[in-house]
Order: structure tokens, then sequence, then C-alpha cells
């Protein structure tokens, strides 16, 4: 196999295991986290149709103490595309 081969599949599966994690967010379970923890400052109203790419990396930051937040947040990245599903979209 060659170089450039090599390059396509890396890239590809780079690609799709980012997709993959928001493609299979549960909106539901995100409803559930944003109501025991962020609904206490905020309004899930603020944040419907955002992008979801900006608002998961917005929370990733958060959670890895990048971005100034009234409390620490402790979430998977699972976690994280799910509140963030639910933050853009809502459940329907």
């Amino acid at each position: 196999m060659n170089i450039k081969s090599l390059l396509v599949i890396a890239a590809t599966t780079v690609g799709l295991a980012g997709y993959g994690s928001a493609a299979f967010a549960d909106a539901a379970a995100g409803k559930k986290i944003f109501d025991d923890i962020c609904a206490e400052c905020h309004e899930v109203m603020d944040f419907q149709g955002e992008d979801l790419a900006e608002q998961t990396a917005t929370i990733k930051k958060i959670v890895a103490k990048q971005a100034k937040h009234k409390k620490a947040l402790t979430l998977t990245d699972q976690q994280v595309a799910d509140v963030a599903a639910f933050m853009v979209g809502g459940v329907k």
C-alpha cells in the first residue's frame, strides 16, 4: 500500500470518528443533563438553532477548563454530544 492510500484511509477514519459521536447523540439524555446541571443558569431557548459543532466545541472547552464558566463541568464526550444536541435542537 502506498503512502497516498494510507493518508486517504487515515483521513477517512478521523472524519468518520468525529461524525460518529455527533451522529449518535441522544437529545433526550442531553435534556436530563441540561435540566440537572445547566438549567439553573441557562434557558435552552437561548441555544436553539445554534450550530451543533460550535456548541459541542464550546462545551468541550468548558469541560477542559479552557473557557470561563460559573462552575466546573465534568462530562464525557458522549454527554457533551448529548447535551449539545438537546441545546441546539431540543427533543422531538
